[in-house]
């Protein structure tokens, strides 16, 4: 058995890890981008060499000046992508911190209201024995307990009806004759039919002794919804008898100063989910700067992104095949050399590119990971499963939920329903339910659990459970024609009488 407290704390921990996780990626994003920045550098120095050579034969100092000036941009966008990637990383960190901080207080916050619950649960115990010798409310539970047998005997007596109904009226459903008349609505005021056709009608009821069989059947049907009238009625006066019961229960918690307590408690309670909020904005804040980090790192964003765009603008008008032929023209071989290194640089961009896209694609998980962790965590304060009065009978479901979402083989709206049928309301004590629904919603009943707290029977347990209503029968289908058989073949039979 794990309380909803822990099963957040272990939440919490998934969470930590997920963003671990995807620090490390971003880490190895920026180690990736700042080996493509030094390729990016080194081409650009092949370049500037070979421009130089060609300089010395040539004598042309308009190629000088374009890229020179090309290189120094792209250095200093460089430079200034450095800092921008110090600066997100650091506030990354702040952020990440913050969070830290928040959880750090939630904890606090989170002992509080435990404290307060239990001094609230302490009060209502005292006023819960005091009342087992209170002459008005024993007088109404004894009235509830009356009243929950005659529920009970009433729906025993509609289930026997229906039953009944279902065995003796199958014989006249079955009886084409019958139902034919039946549906016509023969014998009854809203019987309409032309005169031979009606006197057809009449010599067939007479055949079939059709009016003592009707009543019957009527009857077979009108005693399942009389009953089950009944039955709405004394569930109605033993759901008023309850709800005075708790009514009383919480005026005796009111004279007792167990209000204070309560509202107290819901004053914990209120803390901490201001917290929560704080905690989701800044896990917001967070996944804003993962993103741009993760975007500058990959030199997708930020200075990075705009020197890539210039130095492949400045690349793209000298191909390597016009390269060589401008290093052919030349008496020195350096400049072929140059060549080669700028094939060799080239290839190796494009691997660590390509390793590049797969990394990218791990960032994203790792964020997508982690913004469902977050979600559910909300989801899961949200629906106030971490409430003292909310626990998990299975602990391993708990751990197998969080391994799967952490490896990514479920997403959260998975989880959160795995995590929603997990969940049990906890029964502190016998006295859970005193003072009625309205007493304790305020601080923090799971509210996955739809039943109320105020108004069981006292000194006995809780009623059983209502039994399901039996479905009505189906109507026979009205026969598309109908064959009169011969005289001399006896009247209609229905096996069994009312």
């Amino acid at each position: 058995m794990t309380s909803g407290r822990d099963v957040l704390h272990r939440i919490d921990a998934s969470i930590a890890q997920a963003r671990a996780g995807l620090g490390d990626t971003n880490r190895a994003a920026a180690e990736r981008a700042a080996r493509i920045a030094a390729i990016e550098r080194a081409e650009s120095d092949a370049y500037r060499a070979i421009a130089g050579i060609r300089l010395d034969h040539l004598q042309s100092d308009e190629l000088t000046r374009s890229l020179g000036e090309t290189d120094e941009e792209a250095e200093r966008l460089i430079a200034a992508h450095e800092d921008r990637l110090k600066e997100l990383a650091g506030e990354l960190s702040d952020a990440r911190e913050t969070i830290e901080r928040l959880e750090q207080d939630r904890r606090r916050h989170e002992e509080a209201l435990d404290k307060a619950v239990e001094a609230h649960d302490r009060a209502v115990d005292k006023t819960n024995e005091r009342l087992e010798t209170d002459e008005e409310y024993l007088r109404r539970a004894a009235a509830l307990e009356e009243a929950n047998a005659i529920v009970e005997r009433a729906e025993a007596k509609l289930d026997l009806a229906r039953a009944d109904r279902a065995a003796k009226g199958a014989p006249y459903e079955d009886d084409p004759l019958f139902s034919y008349l039946w549906e016509r609505n023969f014998a009854t005021r809203d019987y309409r039919a032309f005169f031979l056709f009606a006197a057809l009608d009449r010599w067939v009821a007479r055949l079939i002794r059709y009016r003592d069989a009707k009543l019957n059947y009527a009857r077979l049907l009108e005693l399942p919804e009389r009953l089950a009238d009944h039955v709405e009625r004394v569930e109605a006066a033993a759901e008023d008898i309850e709800a005075s019961i708790a009514a009383y229960e919480r005026d005796a918690l009111e004279r007792d100063g167990v209000g204070k307590l309560r509202d107290k408690a819901k004053a914990a309670r209120a803390a901490l989910e201001e917290i929560d909020a704080s905690i989701a904005k800044a896990e917001a804040t967070h996944q804003t700067l993962a993103k741009r980090h993760a975007e500058a790192a990959e030199g997708r964003g930020g200075p990075m992104g705009d020197a890539r765009k210039l130095v492949a603008k400045a690349l793209a008008d000298r191909s390597i095949p016009d390269l060589k032929v401008l290093a052919a023209e030349t008496l020195t071989l350096e400049d072929d050399h140059l060549v080669d290194e700028l094939i060799r640089l080239r290839r190796e961009r494009m691997e660590i590119e390509e390793h590049g896209r797969s990394l990218a694609r791990t960032v994203d998980q790792h964020a997508d990971i982690l913004g469902g962790l977050e979600t559910v965590r909300r989801r899961f304060k949200s629906a106030r499963f971490d409430s003292p009065y909310s626990e998990f009978p299975d602990r391993g479901i708990v751990s197998v939920i969080l391994a799967e979402l952490l490896r990514g083989a479920i997403n959260e709206r998975n989880a959160w329903r795995r995590l929603q049928k997990a969940q049990r309301r906890r029964k502190r004590d016998w006295s859970d339910d005193f003072g009625g629904a309205e007493w304790r919603d305020g601080f923090g009943l799971p509210r996955q659990d739809r039943s109320g707290w105020g108004g069981r029977s006292f000194p006995k347990p809780p009623r059983a459970p209502r039994l399901p209503r039996a479905p009505r029968a189906p109507r026979a289908p009205r026969p598309p024609r109908v064959r009169f058989p011969k005289r001399g073949r006896g009247g209609f039979k229905t096996g069994g009488g009312f």
